[in-house]
């Protein structure tokens, strides 16, 4: 698969000489230099009090469960604000910083091998296209695209759908991972190989995770091994409806195209693609932007996924200015409106076949 027109596009270059121009302007790098290392720091030191709590503090059902819950919405945001700028090499020059700091992913129970695989790509490349875009097909039951095959239990999608949400951190780390390993092909990918090095990283970083998560918990305080799982699956369903909302509205949207090739070949330029198939939500939104790691900003990542997430709330706006001057389409929403939209995306695609 493969996109007719080269990303010499006019649109492009003349896009990015103003983002350039504009870091030129504030003396900056596409890097996220210090302020991204504190606010890993912070992300990290939240995880570490959330489960520390869980021996040294908690004592009532209740703030076990704030321990959980905490501790599975510190990992979301570890994985949003510092795993995915370092998945696309954009916290530091440095490969070594990059990579560090993207083992937290695998830390705290994603595989962030597979990931770079089904993210950086797949998505980042084919945006929206079936057979392209994993991200489509990662939560089953759910039609996200209309060129997916309609089934009858679909008209009912927009009302299971937070159901499966809330399951999908979980489903994540206990069996996507897992079942993409084991995958010859992945959508376009074929005859793919890992190395032992990787199947080592998978297992060993899953047995870390488990063990500070469900194990220790088990033996070290009077929880059973029951209610330490009730509590274990309670801070994946808070994480995972975050995680999923966050993914759903910078795509699965009313605005948003979906493309289907031509034989192998996408119609347009790869900028031109991703301008058409992502939306940004509460783009103005300083608090939106600092919990979600300038994933609101989706358009800004998705036209520049190697620029750190600390610039995109300025660079977004350098985007909107220059789409509504050359007369390029920009698609953005407020955060409720955005959730609306999803909702009826969902409910029509539930209902028709095409």
């Amino acid at each position: 698969m493969k996109f007719a027109h080269k990303n010499q596009s006019p649109f492009f270059l003349g896009l990015k000489a103003e983002v350039e121009a504009y870091l030129q302007q504030q003396g900056k790098t596409r890097f996220g230099e210090g302020r991204i290392v504190a606010k890993g720091l912070f992300f990290f030191s939240l995880l570490l009090v959330s489960h520390l709590g869980i021996y040294l503090w908690a004592n009532a059902w209740w703030q076990y469960a704030v321990c959980f819950v905490g501790a599975g919405l510190a990992a979301v945001l570890i994985v949003f604000n510092i795993v995915h700028d370092a998945s696309h090499k954009a916290i530091s020059r440095h490969k070594s910083i990059n990579t560090l700091f993207r083992y937290l992913g695998d830390f705290v129970g994603i595989n962030t091998y597979i990931w770079d695989i089904r993210h950086n790509l797949q998505h980042h490349t084919f945006t929206n296209v079936l057979g392209g875009d994993l991200i489509i097909e990662n939560i089953p039951i759910l039609r996200l695209s209309p060129h997916q095959p309609h089934h009858r239990f679909h008209r009912y999608q927009a009302f299971y759908a937070p159901l499966l949400y809330a399951f999908y951190s979980a489903y994540w780390i206990l069996v996507i991972d897992f079942k993409l390993f084991f995958l010859k092909e992945i959508c376009n990918l074929k005859n793919i190989r890992h190395s032992r090095q990787e199947w080592f990283t998978l297992f060993f970083f899953k047995a870390v995770y488990l063990t500070y998560a469900v194990v220790l918990p088990t033996l070290f305080t009077p929880l059973s091994g029951w209610q330490v799982m009730g509590l274990f699956m309670l801070g994946h369903a808070v994480a995972g409806l975050l995680l999923s909302i966050v993914a759903a509205l910078g795509h699965f949207v009313e605005g948003p195209d979906f493309p289907k090739p031509i034989g192998e070949e996408l119609p347009t330029s790869w900028a031109e693609h991703e301008l058409a198939t992502s939306i940004d939500f509460a783009p103005r939104s300083r608090f939106a932007h600092w919990i979600t790691g300038g994933l609101n900003t989706h358009v800004a990542h998705h036209l520049f996924p190697r620029m750190c997430h600390t610039h995109y709330y300025r660079v977004t706006q350098v985007i909107a200015k220059y789409c509504q001057q050359h007369g390029y389409p920009y698609h953005q929403e407020s955060f409720l409106s955005a959730v609306q939209s999803h909702f009826r995306y969902l409910n029509r695609l539930g209902k028709v076949t095409a």
